[in-house]
């Protein structure tokens, strides 16, 4: 009797089973936190993006620099924004809630503009998701991951007028653009 070999058992195709299923269990959480730091990643950049878009904008319009103690308010809807169209998450950025806060801090007798920027993505579910409130030291300083917030509801990640105590506006903000 002769037997035929072209074939595999039982055994050996649970085996090869078991081996696929331990290295997906390995392999897709690692893509997946690929994947987030990516998209936290992106966030960061495109806040970059905005604030570079601001600072070129104030630079130009001498008219926007605030008052001592005072802050201006540029919105992405503002701002040239062709290049923040893709949102990370498949949402769109909030052209109003995403903004650039510029605050007159003057030291030693000479004004000093600090910038701060809110970066929101709306999301499908209703929830919003992007960076709040971070000035440029933040954004080139800390990992990109621990930047990235999200909001729910019609809460946004931070409007504007709520910061600017905290970001020493004293003074409140002159202009939105």
């Amino acid at each position: 009797m002769r037997l035929n070999k072209k074939g595999f058992t039982l055994v050996e195709l649970l085996a090869a089973m078991v081996i696929l299923a331990v290295i997906m269990v390995i392999a897709v959480p690692n893509i997946m936190g690929i994947l987030t730091n990516s998209r936290a990643n992106t966030y960061v950049e495109d806040a970059k993006k905005l604030l570079s878009l601001a600072e070129y904008q104030f630079r130009g319009h001498p008219e926007l620099r605030p008052a001592k103690n005072a802050c201006i308010v540029m919105t992405l809807k503002y701002l040239d924004n062709s290049e923040l169209k893709n949102a990370p998450n498949n949402g769109e950025y909030d052209q109003t809630n995403s903004y650039v806060l510029v605050v007159n801090k003057p030291e030693s007798g000479k004004n000093k503009y600090v910038y701060y920027v809110t970066l929101d993505e709306k999301l499908d579910n209703g929830t919003h998701r992007g960076i709040a409130s971070k000035s440029y030291d933040q954004l080139y300083g800390e990992e990109a991951s621990d930047l990235v917030v999200n909001g729910s509801g019609t809460n946004v990640l931070a409007t504007a007028s709520s910061i600017t105590g905290s970001v020493g506006c004293s003074s409140g903000i002159t202009k939105t653009y």
